[in-house]
């Protein structure tokens, strides 16, 4: 048997950004939904919140003194503005900020409506206080600005007043020694050394007091300046919060980011098959043909043939591409036999079969149809033919294959054996060694045997044919199977040694590839059941089901039925 030809797409390929922009585009609508939710979600929220007023004052931190600001000293070594920041936002200066409003809130709920801020590279405090009454907030910042200035004057008071102790109680002790050393220049004999020490050191002693005195009158020359408002508290007119327009942004922002993670979330969960590659690494075949959507094919009861009615139309050009690669892989004259299997029903697999055949046939190929779907056949039906004799009829021996042969109209190089009467045990006939012979013999006077099988996980029929045939052709629904489904096609296949030659991807809409809006069918099992044939309405005239051949044993031995 043949083995299949690699496809381009056996490869597991490698992401790269047009795999994640293909991604993007095909989910774009689940990314506009969840983006539009999240924005109107924050829109509705922040218009739903009470307004908030915030009112800014701005004060200029100097250092503690006049004189030290004089110095020749950077400002930024006599003042740290992290230090005045915390300050600023403290416990004391909320409680003096509450004593000038007036208020009953207590200090630890003025601060949560206080910020302080401080730009790069200044000595400017921003004090801010916000509350939902504009006035309110004027008067907060206020307060709180007149309370850091008030408290740095407090501070500062007490720390000259410490200072002030301090130099009051060393003069005090000098003052001591020095009454102790007078005490000893008295005792003393005019001119005597014990004098003359005792007069130097009342000079140092009555020098270091001096000192100390000039610090203390120094410290009510001081000027205490530690800060200016340079910036009043001003009246807000409009909200500082909610912010409808950044609210919106950041909404947008997340919500684009919410919505790209459920696009690939739903991408990732997505079972349906990828494309024409998806479809090739599932199968682990080629993909010998793609075989597009038609709007008009609506009813999948409806038989269509456009290998005949529509010759010049896409889906017949991709039938005529399947013949194609089947020609050149049976070129070595090891591949007749081909069934047709889909996972399910309503997957195109006897409307591929039927226009295969159609597409050898005119190709000047001998080719015979058989319709070995037992339970629900429906090949007869694209070629307006009966169903009263056909594989069933053979393998029971009620008929002969030449009674069984039927000529479409329309179609010289093809034949057909439809399914016949709908059996009890189809498995049990299509495993039996009648039908091998009925291939065999089929195989002798063809160039291809089409053989329209029952669907692979819905019954075992299509895989009790697959070892008995030269290669087996897996058509997939482009809207409905699901890549699960397909892959256990394969391994079922596989364990029975069916030969896949490649795959023929249906129903493939280029615009909305695999991302059809209806939901998934549901599974196979239980949808598809014997179904009694339906009585032919079509009229029986010559050239439609018309019998080939005078009798089995001149057919197979003279090959008349294409004469």
């Amino acid at each position: 048997m043949n083995e299949p030809i690699p496809g381009p797409g056996l490869a597991e390929p490698s992401a790269d950004l047009r795999t994640y922009l293909a991604v993007l585009r095909r989910r774009k609508w689940s990314i506009l939904a969840v983006t539009a939710v999240a924005v109107a979600s924050a829109l509705a929220f922040s218009f739903r919140q009470t307004p908030i007023y915030t009112s800014v004052a701005k004060v200029q931190v100097k250092p503690p003194t006049v004189n030290q600001y004089l110095q020749n000293v950077p400002v930024s070594t006599l003042v740290s503005m992290d230090t005045e920041r915390q300050i600023a936002s403290s416990a004391k200066v909320a409680e003096l900020a509450a004593e000038t409003l007036g208020t009953d809130r207590s200090p630890e709920d003025l601060l949560e409506s206080l910020s302080v801020s401080v730009p790069t590279n200044t000595q400017i405090l921003e004090i801010g206080f916000s509350d939902p009454d504009p006035a309110a907030a004027r008067a907060g910042a206020a307060a709180f600005t007149q309370a850091y200035l008030d408290f740095k004057v407090q501070q500062a008071t007490e720390a000259f007043a410490a200072v002030e102790r301090s130099l009051s109680a060393k003069i005090k002790e000098l003052q001591q020694q020095l009454a102790v050393q007078q005490e000893k220049a008295a005792a003393a004999e005019p001119g005597s050394p014990e004098q003359v020490a005792a007069q130097a050191e009342i000079d140092v002693l009555t020098a270091r007091i001096a000192t100390y005195e000039n610090r203390i009158s120094d410290l009510g020359l001081i000027d205490l300046d530690p800060g200016e408002v340079i910036q009043p508290a001003d009246l807000p007119t409009s909200p500082s919060s909610p912010n409808h327009v950044l609210n919106g942004g950041l909404a947008l922002v997340v919500g684009l980011a919410l919505g790209v993670g459920v696009a690939f979330l739903r991408e990732r969960l997505d079972d349906r098959i990828a494309g024409r590659q998806g479809f090739e690494e599932i199968l682990g075949a080629p993909t010998l043909a793609v075989v597009p959507h038609v709007k008009s094919w609506r009813k999948r009861d409806r038989t269509e043939l456009p290998a005949l009615s529509n010759p010049d139309g896409g889906p017949a050009e991709a039938y005529r591409t399947v013949r194609t690669n089947l020609l050149f892989m049976a070129r070595d004259g090891d591949l007749k036999t081909i069934a047709v299997i889909s996972p399910g029903p309503g997957e195109g697999k006897t409307t591929t079969a039927a226009n295969l055949a159609v597409s050898l046939a005119q190709a000047d190929k001998r080719v015979i149809a058989v319709s070995c779907d037992l339970r629900k056949p429906r090949l007869h039906r694209f070629f307006n033919l009966a169903n009263d004799i056909g594989v069933t009829s053979v393998l029971t021996g009620k008929a002969t294959l030449n009674d069984a042969i039927l000529r479409p109209v329309g179609v010289p190089m093809l034949r057909l054996v439809a399914s016949g009467p709908v059996p009890h045990n189809p498995s049990e006939l299509l495993s039996s060694e009648r039908l091998d012979q009925l291939l065999a013999q089929l195989r002798q006077v063809a160039d291809f045997v089409i053989v329209d099988t029952a669907p692979g996980l819905t019954v075992s029929d299509g895989l009790v044919l697959a070892p008995k045939v030269d290669g087996v052709l897996v058509v997939a629904d482009a809207g409905s199977t699901s890549r699960a489904a397909l892959r256990q096609l394969r391994e079922h296949l596989e364990q029975v040694s069916g030969n896949i030659i490649g795959g023929v991807f249906n129903n493939f809409d280029p615009d909305r590839a695999r991302y059809y809006e209806a939901a998934y069918p549901a599974y196979y099992y239980g949808r598809y059941r014997y179904r009694a044939e339906e009585p032919d309405r079509r009229p029986r005239g010559r050239g439609e089901g018309e019998v080939a051949g005078p009798s089995s044993e001149e057919v197979w031995r003279s090959e008349d039925i294409w004469t």
